[in-house]
């Protein structure tokens, strides 16, 4: 476990039937001020059942980790798979499993099921976010039936903000048997399973991402001269227009039109309108996307595509930070910082930005003008580094850095 973590926020205490149980977490994650109410009913649930154990679990969506591991803590000879497309969760999960000594717990990356390696689960268990769309939160409901064992059972909740689509989802499927139903005030928790004739459906071979699941719309945008199409998702912002972020990132390329570059690196790629729009502007031999959401850089790898960049030059890198490239030659390397992150999380990743530059190499941020400015009091105090300009747009700043001569 890291003796110094930038990300940590604090330590949480939950006791789940009798099990002291400690989750380190991180302010950037979900429910970091406490284990949520929708997570602590959903496992208060599984009291009134009558079940000794189960064999295999998938937790969807682990976040730091408090559903997968309060249940192994319970049912302590069961097989736990934890996943979650973010790595900062996945690496809290980590961290979580080793602080409350539980064993048998697989942790990996996978969007929705699309990179789950099991299809035997006797629990698929998951706190739905509300935000993935209706085709999202219907394939998670309803295609749970291929990951599972027979009389194998689901167990969601969800707020009350998509309650009632789920509702009729699982109410009008005859495939479906719902075996608990409870409402509070905000939440509702599910427990179900499939009948054994719903066998008969038969899965498809394409994963949901390249099944259009989340997909959300797809717009040709136009920047100075170039148009391109792009294919957004829900659950990442900026799905129909540039934020004033990426607007200034996007300005910025227009002094690289002809230019050719060895590689670039685009850290926290969003839905892709960097990539692709420096792509345009310019000649790239490598484009490498690097980012905690593997969902943003499967989307961002698309639109490249989409818009004709070779697939075979694409490298994506699903990670916290920077700190792992290693490549000290990149041409290039932009990206937008989230002013919530915070001044010390910010100065790393300009440290590991630069340790990634070739010797005439820039690294071009954007964030908040409050964050800018922070950064450029940091920035002031490395002997290596300089500071070739900046940009204001409505509150939001770039700034382009090089390595000091």
């Amino acid at each position: 476990m890291n003796n110094f973590d930038i990300y940590f926020k604090k330590v949480i205490k939950y006791n789940y039937r009798g099990h002291d149980l400690n989750f380190r977490v991180s302010q950037m994650l979900f429910s970091s001020q406490g284990i949520d109410h929708g997570t602590q009913r959903l496992l208060r649930t599984f009291i009134f059942e009558k079940i000794d154990t189960y064999n295999k679990v998938l937790d969807l969506g682990c976040g730091y980790g408090p559903i997968g591991i309060a249940l192994k803590s319970f049912y302590s000879t069961s097989i736990v798979h934890m996943v979650d497309r973010d790595a900062l969760a996945l690496d809290y999960t980590r961290q979580n499993a080793n602080l409350n000594n539980v064993n048998d717990i697989k942790i990996y990356a996978s969007l929705g099921y699309d990179d789950i390696v099991d299809t035997d689960f006797d629990l698929i268990v998951s706190n739905i976010p509300a935000k993935i769309g209706e085709k999202a939160l219907r394939h998670v409901l309803k295609d749970a039936r291929f990951y599972l064992k027979p009389r194998g059972r689901v167990a969601i909740v969800v707020i009350d903000a998509i309650a009632e689509y789920v509702t009729k989802v699982l109410t009008t499927d005859p495939s479906i048997k719902i075996l608990f139903h409870k409402a509070w005030p905000g939440h509702v928790v599910f427990h179900y399973n499939f009948i054994s004739d719903s066998k008969t459906i038969v899965k498809s071979r394409r994963n949901a991402f390249d099944r259009g699941i989340f997909d959300r719309e797809k717009k040709v945008f136009s920047v100075d001269s170039f148009s391109f199409a792009m294919q957004t998702t829900y659950g990442l912002s900026e799905f129909d227009t540039f934020s004033y972020e990426t607007k200034l990132l996007v300005d910025n390329l227009r002094h690289f039109e002809d230019h050719s570059l060895n590689t670039v690196v685009i850290f926290n790629p969003g839905q892709g309108y960097v990539p692709v729009v420096l792509s345009l502007h310019v000649k790239i031999d490598n484009a490498i996307l690097v980012g905690r959401d593997l969902q943003a850089l499967r989307v961002s790898r698309r639109n490249l595509i989409l818009n004709s960049y070779p697939a075979r030059n694409i490298f994506s890198l699903h990670q916290i930070d920077m700190s792992q490239i290693g490549l000290k030659q990149a041409d290039y390397i932009t990206g937008v910082f989230d002013e919530k992150d915070g001044s010390v999380i910010h100065a790393a990743f300009i440290d590991q930005g630069i340790s990634n530059l070739s010797d005439k190499g820039l690294l071009v941020i954007s964030s908040s003008s409050t964050a800018i400015t922070r950064m450029e009091k940091f920035i002031r105090t490395k002997k290596n580094l300089e500071i070739l300009e900046r940009q204001r747009l409505k509150g939001k700043s770039l700034i382009t850095l090089k390595r000091k001569n």
